[in-house]
């Protein structure tokens, strides 16, 4: 019988062939008690056509054509001034075509793999890389000076009550005018009453009793109202005009960028848990970690802030977008409120009815916080406690380092070690066929259906199984 000898290098899960033409053909003769599976072929040096001298272990490989099978030599014997080969034959090669028309499920492959299939096969490293990726907002670095001030006032305002009091957005220059003329001659002026001076006026009259609330946040007055009026408090009208506060709630944005995983040619599986963390510093809500699932929407990340202005309380909602250019309606992963708007103190002073001058515990000036005066009035006080101005306190100051501190947003990416993707592939977990995704594969079920010998079938089945490389 014809056997095709090859000096050829190939592993041994691998479906790889030499070309025939790349082989020396022989004739031989089956060694008696021999299989089809492990055949024994004997060769005689002495016979025409060998070659003189037959070097024997240059040669590795052998095919067949009456078996139609390739086969691994695995051992050379010289018997009677013949040599003999051992084969032990390749089921991988034998039966490349049929192994390749048909479909598994494939659980891992170096040519195709789904990237956000999570890859346990390398451990993570110590090896973190720590990136602070800038936040924008709407609110960072705005001074006190800065923003608006909130004014509560109960007045005859005739629109834009919201119960009984109306509220005003302020500057701060705004504000120190109405300073000025609350607590200057003008309001005395503006009086018209002739018949007291305006010591007594002034210690008759407390005009500041009708300033209930004083709220700073950051902003332009615009921002909070598109009406302006001129302020009034109580029966007197400044004549200085601000913005009226008609809306509740408005809203304030976020906006930031996740960076990508350093290894994520590997698999977008690592922008997700547990090789990547994320952890938002925005003041004033504090540390806001954030699950990374929700990067699958996309790595641009928005934020909206719903602020109620009268009381300073404000909602985040973090949601994330696929398009750069901004997207503020996506499914909310984050929520959390907190104080949004700093409460400045006021202080209120009693009416003095001995005349002496009243002074003030505190005064606001350059929009600084805690120090803006008066409240809800006093009623009638006994003459022990007017022999002197006394001063109350309402509410508490806050405090506008939220506003200086630089949001940041920390990402955490863990490494993986490093990978052989030739020899062990990436996750894919599909079926498959076989012949589309050549080099290494590795199978999660194998049912090889292929006409041959039930000791092949298995052979083939322990390979698909174990990982192969279809070549």
């Amino acid at each position: 019988m014809n056997v095709y000898l090859f000096a050829y290098q190939k592993k041994k899960n691998s479906t790889a062939t030499p070309a025939l033409n790349t082989g020396t053909q022989f004739t031989v003769r089956l060694k008696e008690e021999t299989s089809m599976l492990e055949p024994a072929l004997i060769f005689n040096p002495n016979s025409a056509g060998m070659p003189d001298p037959f070097t024997p272990s240059y040669f590795t490989y052998a095919y067949i054509q009456n078996f139609e099978r390739y086969y691994f030599i695995t051992d050379w014997q010289y018997l009677n001034a013949t040599w003999i080969c051992y084969l032990a034959e390749d089921v991988l090669a034998s039966f490349k075509s049929t192994i390749g028309t048909e479909s598994f499920y494939v659980e891992r492959s170096s040519y195709s793999y789904n990237g956000h299939l999570v890859d346990t096969l390398y451990p993570a490293k110590t090896d973190v890389t720590i990136t602070n990726a800038t936040i924008a907002t709407d609110w960072n670095g705005v001074a006190p000076s800065g923003g608006s001030y909130i004014l509560g006032v109960i007045n005859y305002q005739n629109s834009n009550h919201i119960g009984a009091v109306t509220y005003y957005a302020l500057t701060t220059s705004n504000l120190n005018a109405m300073m000025n003329f609350l607590f200057s001659s003008d309001i005395f002026n503006a009086s018209s009453i002739t018949e007291i001076g305006e010591d007594l006026y002034k210690s008759l009259f407390n005009p500041f009793q009708y300033v209930v609330s004083c709220m700073w946040l950051p902003g332009s007055p615009s921002f909070f109202g598109s009406n302006t009026a001129t302020i009034k408090v109580g029966y007197w009208d400044t004549n200085i005009t601000a913005y009226l506060v008609n809306a509740v709630a408005e809203v304030k944005f976020v906006t930031g960028t996740i960076p990508d995983h350093p290894q994520i040619s590997r698999g977008a599986y690592l922008n997700f848990a547990p090789y990547t963390r994320i952890t938002m510093f925005l003041p004033p809500f504090g540390e806001i970690p954030i699950d990374p699932t929700f990067t699958r929407v996309g790595k641009y990340l928005y934020a909206k802030v719903i602020v109620d202005p009268v009381t300073g309380q404000s909602t985040l909602r973090v949601a994330f977008s696929s398009q750069s250019t901004g997207n503020y309606t996506g499914k909310a992963c984050v929520e959390k409120t907190a104080m949004f708007g700093v409460p400045i103190q006021l202080a209120q002073i009693l009416s003095d009815y001995s005349g002496a001058i009243n002074t003030l515990a505190s005064g606001l000036t350059g929009g600084i916080a805690g120090i803006v005066t008066g409240a809800i009035g006093a009623t009638v006080q006994s003459a022990i406690a007017s022999q002197a101005p006394k001063v109350t306190t309402n509410g508490a100051n806050g405090s506008f380092i939220n506003f200086a501190l630089e949001p940041v947003l920390v990402v955490e990416h863990y490494k993986i070690a490093d990978e052989d993707l030739a020899d062990l592939g990436r996750p894919l977990m599909a079926k498959t066929r076989i012949d589309t995704i050549p080099g290494y594969i590795k199978c999660a079920e194998a049912h090889f259906s292929g006409s041959c010998l039930d000791s092949e079938r298995d052979q083939i089945n322990s390979f698909l199984l174990s990982g192969f490389f279809y070549e």
